[in-house]
């Protein structure tokens, strides 16, 4: 009986979070700035997120993770440089104004996937906006600390579920 009583507690507890987050997943794109616009010449990401909270709520936070593509750039004919690829892991924080706009960041670390890249501090402000409940879009600025600075403007579409 004790072992039911567990179970349903815990069922019940998964099911109340799981109802309680907002699941995103989108795909952005990006201008290399900072030592990042002299190695490459366009960023393609992809992104997911689950924040905990009901979508009405004023502050959310939760785990993000992401996929971030440098594409290198040719210095002369017949030199170009590879691409850069990271993996960003961060906690994302978000604020909702007017109840379609948010703003918010997101803080961890970047791992480097490419060989010679350590990957470093990862940092991103963001502000977004609700389209249709469906969609979020958003414009960000992303910083990538590692051996050089990976930044870029970027501006993405994410699905929210």
């Amino acid at each position: 009986m004790k072992k039911l009583l567990l179970f349903l507690a815990g069922a019940f507890l998964i099911t109340g979070l799981q109802a309680q987050g907002t699941f995103k997943i989108g795909l952005s794109g990006g201008i290399p700035l900072g030592d990042a616009s002299n190695l490459s010449t366009f960023v393609l990401g992809a992104d997911a997120y689950y924040l905990i909270g009901k979508r009405s709520a004023l502050v959310r936070l939760g785990p993000t993770v992401g996929f971030r593509n440098f594409f290198g750039e040719e210095i002369s004919p017949g030199i170009s440089v590879d691409d850069a690829q990271f993996l960003p892991v961060a906690l994302a924080g978000r604020v909702s104004i007017l109840g379609i706009l948010q703003g918010g960041v997101d803080v961890g670390y970047a791992v480097g996937i490419t060989d010679g890249l350590d990957g470093g501090f990862y940092f991103r402000p963001v502000l977004a906006f609700g389209l249709l409940r469906l969609f979020e879009l958003n414009f960000s600025y992303e910083s990538i600390s590692d051996s050089a600075n990976w930044g870029n403007a970027n501006i993405g579409l994410l699905l929210v579920f």
